[in-house]
């Protein structure tokens, strides 16, 4: 996969996507699938806005039977399943447990009943059904639960995904196998117009500051919560569709062995503290947000919001132990009347002919979960427009690492073929082939053949040298940010891999023939991201993450 913004400017493509997000990427795998000409731009990375800044759960969402929605739930658990067998290396089910406390606002009837609906909403599931747990259980199983006026818990199943970016990622990985010209840092400056039909977009290159015409039948504005800002800049009439909130996380030291559903008291809002690389999640607020949508973090305000409402159920949560924080916006379709935790959850496919705008579509709402079907619904679409009949194959299509049977049996493997290569070790061979799955080997492969590769990128590390080349090489990763944010994960952990980040640094500027200008540049974007991290708790200098 290669950048190819010049080359794409001499082609017309069936359809060119505004936005790398979950979204946009998902709409570039399932075109691209069908045959149709594809293209993909992004103005920063894949998977860099409201996608990463998610709770990482791949789920039907429990809480929106309250608000009797009950085909979002359907659609949600039946995709849960699509993700479960098709991208099994990004997708793993999880154990949820629900604790109840005397006073509650759902009681335990109430949540029997919910958990009976979910079982029968998610019939052709691959997990366990709910069940009740005892005071007692409920303690052996999460021991730092609060037990005072704890009456009992519920346990059910859901997915979770550690890596929304690389399923971004995979998706444009795969779309490009199929033929989709695709570019990261590429900023769409105007629409390109025919009378009042919209043909494409003005596309500058933010590495090069090259400006190129991208033509299209038809446009997909697939930005997030840029689609307003974008469209009311390029448009001469439109209308505002969106209702943006905003939503924090916090990454503390693991406190619990389940997700744990939560609900605040000052409220009522369900939120999640949930497992994740060995630490734990809690998020997310949902409260309006009017700011710049290029500068979102966490206040104060939000911070002491969750660390006062998880502690009511966890009274040991530690407090001097934050990692980082993260801020991300969710852009959902607008409804009056509605409280922010009310709205709809709900996509939208605005086909704007209806303002006098034939080609451009803006794909509204939406989660990480129905992305896949959200994505058929869009080329579905736009094949009719075409006059085709190409059904979508993406239901059972697996992701472009997820073409395997067994994961364990995978990496076991693996393991046997690679161990002590040049040093590579059981641990650092399983991280590779859970990350990437049946693309691992190769990686693994660049490793056994040169000795260079096979080392870790700072001594001790987990993450090789060869994933870099890797992902230079295959995944358009282009900054420091790039691969330790959204390609290894690496910054998503504690520490933020800022010990690794000059060497990442060194390594990507060697590779794409940079200077110690732009390397020292790159760096310095890499802990300015960090600092944003930072945000709303008490936090040490960046220079000091590393120690």
């Amino acid at each position: 996969m290669k950048r190819q913004l010049e080359q794409m400017a001499t082609k017309e493509y069936d359809v060119l996507i505004i936005g790398g997000g979950i979204n946009g990427t998902a709409v570039a795998r399932d075109a691209a699938l069908r045959g149709l000409r594809t293209a993909l731009v992004e103005k920063e990375d894949f998977g860099y806005g409201t996608t990463s800044r998610s709770t990482r759960l791949i789920h039907g969402g429990l809480r929106y039977l309250e608000h009797f929605d009950f085909g979002l739930v359907r659609e949600g658990l039946r995709e849960r399943e699509v993700l479960l067998k098709t991208a099994p290396h990004l997708v793993k089910p999880l154990p949820f447990l629900v604790p109840v406390y005397k006073g509650d606002r759902v009681g335990i009837p109430k949540l029997r009943a919910g958990m009976i609906l979910y079982d029968l909403l998610s019939w052709d599931k691959s997990m366990p059904s709910h069940r009740f747990l005892k005071v007692q259980e409920a303690l052996e199983k999460e021991p730092l639960l609060n037990s005072e006026n704890l009456v009992g818990a519920m346990v059910y199943y859901d997915g979770q995904v550690e890596m929304p970016e690389r399923v971004s990622v995979e998706n444009v990985l795969q779309a490009a196998e199929h033929g989709a010209d695709i570019a990261n840092h590429a900023l769409v400056e105007k629409y390109l117009m025919d009378g009042a039909r919209v043909v494409g977009a003005r596309v500058r290159d933010l590495l090069t500051d090259k400006v190129y015409d991208v033509k299209a039948k038809f446009v997909v504005n697939a930005a997030g919560p840029w689609i307003d800002e974008m469209n009311s800049k390029l448009l001469e009439k439109y209308r505002p569709r969106m209702r943006l909130t905003k939503g924090i996380h916090l990454l503390i030291p693991q406190i619990v062995n389940h997700a744990i559903v939560l609900l605040a008291q000052s409220d009522g809002r369900l939120f999640f503290a949930v497992p994740y690389q060995g630490y734990t999640l809690i998020g997310t607020t949902d409260t309006d947000y009017a700011g710049d949508l290029d500068d979102i973090r966490a206040t104060r305000d939000e911070v002491e919001y969750l660390v006062a409402e998880t502690r009511r159920v966890f009274p040991s949560l530690p407090t001097d132990e934050i990692y980082y924080t993260t801020a991300g916006l969710r852009p959902l379709v607008r409804v009056e009347g509605k409280s922010e935790g009310a709205t709809s959850r709900k996509h939208k496919i605005v086909d704007h002919a209806q303002d006098g705008y034939d080609g451009l579509l803006s794909l509204l709402g939406g989660k990480i979960t129905s992305q896949r079907f959200f994505a058929e619904q869009t080329v579905d679409l736009i094949t009719k427009r075409m006059g085709l009949k190409v059904p979508s194959p993406t239901r059972t299509k697996p992701f472009y690492g997820g073409d395997f049977d067994d994961l364990t049996r995978l990496q076991d493997e693996v393991v046997r073929e690679y161990e002590g290569k040049h040093g590579l070790t059981e641990e650092q061979i399983r991280r590779v082939v859970g990350l990437y799955g049946s693309k691992g080997p190769g990686i693994l492969e660049m490793a056994a053949s040169d000795g260079e590769l096979a080392k870790p990128v700072t001594e001790g590390s987990l993450v090789l040298t060869a994933e870099v080349a890797y992902s230079v090489e295959h995944e358009m990763a282009v900054t420091t940010t790039d691969f330790l944010m959204r390609r290894s994960g690496l910054g998503l952990v504690a520490g933020q891999g800022m010990a690794e980040a000059p060497h990442v640094a060194a390594i990507l500027g060697r590779l794409l023939g940079r200077d110690a200008e732009e390397v020292a540049r790159d760096l310095e974007e890499y802990k300015a991201y960090v600092a944003m991290m930072q945000e709303g708790i008490e936090k040490r200098p960046v220079s000091e993450l590393a120690n």
